[in-house]
């Protein structure tokens, strides 16, 4: 079932339901006020022939012919009439007026009930002048008429004359008119409910025009054409929703667009970082970067000085995403560029430097940490440039790299910072760990960092395993403290050990 016929149906059954209580409700009081008028006109008639039967007592003395044709030209609804019935002893129960049976005796109780109940009513109150009440009965089944059916009945009692004056009429007679009325409102719903199925189908149709060419435009869009737009102009909420469904084609335009470069950017980035670990006899060394987002800042790079020297690059780009891989780009063509000009770390950062300073953004910089490890002099030449500093294990537990105060500054923030060398004399066995804050700077889902001591921990639970191994559970210990927790920036671990 379409949108189209729900609609359809259920304003339809509200429209005839609102009808049907309202027709219900109408017949309801059409019958009350019927049953209170009919009760009057009972009363007004039989009150009439009271008011005769007492005008010609004071004049004749006595029920006269005319009196009687009177009292019986008195009809109610189609076939309602006045009886008048004998109380006196000599003809008790004697029919004295009546349309067709006068003369015939009505004391039988089992063929006339309701006239020995009335006798019984008017003797309990001790034949009072002017006695009266109503009355329902049903027509006996051996009486005239229509046998069976209910009647209502108001009497008044005669004394002077013993009479009892009963007014009558079948209570089908009564609600005949609410019958019609009843009729009537069944063929109003009809009517009502037809003209309603009419209005609703063109409203409807109206109204679900415009979904209609939405849901051809939604179609349009799942196959690819985000330039499909919805030519809607009304005023109301399908307007509003047409015309938020256009911007939101709008958004999802760029959106795809910055997803397209981003997925190039991400390429690029990883077609930029190494894809295989450096050969040199006397070392082993393992790399892993996990961006944060699709394009990430972090970036590590490997550069043969010649046959016995290896430069280990370890940086942190402070922009993400396109920005952040652009200026990687650059970062990592600076340093490549000042290798080949220089042979010292502190040389190499600030040519570097000098150019990032030119070629980037003023808010952007890039912390570095740049190592050249000496196969031949067993020595490990270092500079860093505002990058964490790498953890040195050895058999007495692990520490920190020393470092000077101007080692401290990222690069392309000022032109003429001025660094320092470093060196280490590496044993066999020894560890280097080099790595970004992005490790260090985790967060549990109580906003708690991972931190240095734990990350040294971990170090020192897990350095006499083989680099790859090494590696893994190095970042296991770390996920496994954040747990579901995602990174809030890109992590990048180089391990170098000393073979």
């Amino acid at each position: 079932m379409n949108l189209r016929t729900k609609l359809s149906l259920v304003a339809l059954v509200e429209v005839v339901a609102t009808v049907s209580i309202i027709g219900y409700l109408a017949l309801q009081q059409s019958k009350e006020e019927t049953e209170s008028l009919s009760r009057e006109i009972l009363r007004a008639r039989t009150d009439y022939a009271f008011a005769l039967c007492e005008r010609y007592h004071a004049t004749d003395g006595k029920p006269t012919g005319e009196l009687h044709s009177r009292i019986k030209a008195i009809h109610i609804f189609d076939e309602g009439y006045i009886t008048v019935i004998s109380m006196a002893d000599l003809n008790k129960g004697e029919l004295v007026i009546h349309p067709n049976s006068e003369g015939e005796i009505v004391l039988d109780r089992i063929k006339f009930p309701h006239i020995q109940a009335i006798f019984d009513e008017i003797n309990a109150g001790g034949r009072q002048h002017g006695t009266d009440k109503f009355h329902e009965y049903f027509q006996g089944t051996n009486a005239r008429g229509r046998q069976g059916e209910a009647k209502l009945g108001y009497y008044r009692y005669f004394a002077p004359w013993d009479w009892v004056l009963l007014t009558s009429s079948y209570r089908a007679d009564v609600y005949s008119s609410t019958n019609v009325v009843r009729q009537r409102i069944l063929e109003v719903i009809l009517v009502i409910g037809l003209l309603s199925l009419i209005i609703l189908n063109l409203t409807v149709h109206h109204m679900l025009r415009p979904l209609q060419e939405l849901i051809a435009v939604t179609k349009e869009v799942a196959a690819g054409n985000l330039d499909a737009t919805i030519q809607i102009q009304t005023k109301d909420e399908i307007g509003g929703l047409a015309s938020h469904f256009n911007e939101m084609l709008s958004g999802l335009k760029q959106n795809t667009r910055v997803w397209q470069e981003l997925a190039i950017a991400r390429r690029l980035q990883s077609e930029m970082l190494p894809q295989g670990r450096p050969e040199i006899r006397g070392i082993d060394i393992e790399a892993r970067s996990i961006p944060a987002t699709e394009v990430g800042g972090d970036f590590y790079d490997f550069v043969f000085l010649d046959e016995n020297r290896l430069a280990i690059v370890v940086g942190d780009v402070s922009g993400k995403g396109i920005s952040g891989a652009m200026v990687m780009s650059s970062a990592m063509s600076a340093l490549r560029f000042a290798a080949d000009e220089s042979k010292d770390t502190d040389n190499i950062l600030e040519l570097a430097n000098r150019r990032l300073v030119r070629d980037i953004q003023r808010h952007m910089f890039v912390a570095v940490f740049l190592a050249i490890y000496d196969r031949r002099k067993q020595t490990l030449f270092y500079t860093n440039a505002g990058q964490t500093m790498p953890i040195l294990f050895k058999k007495g537990g692990c520490d920190f790299l020393e470092q000077s105060e101007a080692d401290r500054f990222p690069l392309g923030i000022r032109a003429d910072v001025r660094y320092s060398q470093k060196s280490l004399k590496m044993k066999p066995g020894e560890l280097l760990v080099c790595y970004t804050d992005g490790v260090v700077e985790l967060f549990n889902d109580k906003r708690e960092a991972y931190g240095f001591d734990r990350f040294k921990k971990s170090i020192n639970t897990h350095a006499e395993k083989p680099l790859p191994k090494l590696l893994s559970a190095l970042l296991e210990d770390a996920n496994n403290y954040v747990k579901d927790v995602p990174y809030s920036d890109d992590v990048t671990i180089v391990l170098i050990k000393i073979a």
